[in-house]
């Protein structure tokens, strides 16, 4: 229930954003690289070599309060960089209004701040600061792929009608975004939520699909959700090579099946999952709790 958890914590839109320690692990799935699929550990040269997306995006699903996720991030970003492999690297984090800034950070160094790049507060810079200047520093471009806040709000109210996936995925959401409230919220109340997640998939990809890198392999910064191979993105990005990598917090727990996240239908939710180390998560349904008492 914790790992599940940490993966649905993405979705939760009200809290704040939490940097979390990691504590020392003597745990040996940390930094391996495990297939769900396959039921196996891949090495990381084997990654290198077989794993990348080659004229498409690797998805890199992050739970968005943990340090060692970020720094992850950044040791990717720089050693797909270092070896010729990477195009460009999108953000969750930034939307297309600040394509101009990020575009200028690119081949400024003086304008890598956040003051330059209208960095919004709510994804604090004291943990996205290493894979972004790792991104600035390998990237062919950097880019902002999210919805603005006004289109954010906007759907909260709006009735206007959206591209949908089949019934039982719409399902599956709500069934994610009710437990990631802690049951706390009336379903009927969870819709504006769901449909805001479809609408940032659907933003997302289409940043993707106008952005590929022949030859490359360009790399994409999201939330776990966004990134999950049979819930978000990659469902809006038709045959464009891809492949989802979700990072993983370990518990003390040493068998890596027990991390895949239970996947909708029959679809998996990932192609790999990256073990980080152990953290000391806040109790997030503690805190609605207290919220809404």
């Amino acid at each position: 229930m914790r790992v599940k958890l940490r993966l649905l914590t993405g979705l939760i839109l009200l809290l704040p954003l939490l940097v979390q320690a990691a504590a020392p692990s003597a745990n040996p799935l940390v930094g391996r690289l495990w297939s769900p699929a396959q039921q196996r550990y891949v090495d990381w040269p084997e990654f290198y070599r077989d794993w990348l997306p080659h004229d498409g995006w690797l998805l890199l699903g992050e739970q968005h309060d943990d340090a060692a996720h970020h720094e992850q991030e950044a040791q990717l970003i720089a050693q797909l960089g270092q070896r010729g492999l990477l195009g460009a690297v999108a953000l969750e984090m930034a939307t297309p209004a600040q394509q101009p800034a990020l575009d200028r950070a690119l081949h400024d160094p003086a304008a890598r701040n956040p003051e330059r790049l209208d960095w919004s507060r709510g994804w604090p810079w004291a943990l996205y600061e290493a894979p972004l200047q790792a991104a600035f520093r390998w990237s062919s471009r950097v880019l902002g792929a999210d919805l603005s806040r006004a289109e954010v709000r906007a759907l909260y109210t709006s009735t206007t009608a959206l591209a949908e996936l089949e019934p039982a995925h719409a399902d599956f959401m709500l069934d994610l975004l009710y437990e990631s409230h802690c049951g706390q919220m009336p379903r009927d109340q969870l819709q504006p939520m769901r449909r805001i997640q479809l609408a940032r998939d659907q933003q997302i990809a289409s940043v993707l699909r106008a952005n590929v890198q022949p030859g490359r392999t360009s790399v994409l910064l999201t939330g776990a959700i966004h990134a999950r191979a049979d819930l978000g993105v990659p469902r809006w990005l038709d045959t464009l090579p891809q492949r989802t990598v979700l990072m993983v917090a370990v518990t003390e727990n040493r068998d890596p099946a027990t991390y895949i996240p239970n996947s909708y239908g029959d679809l998996g939710s990932a192609d790999l999952l990256l073990f980080t180390p152990p953290v000391d998560a806040p109790d997030y349904c503690a805190e609605l709790q207290l919220k809404s008492n």
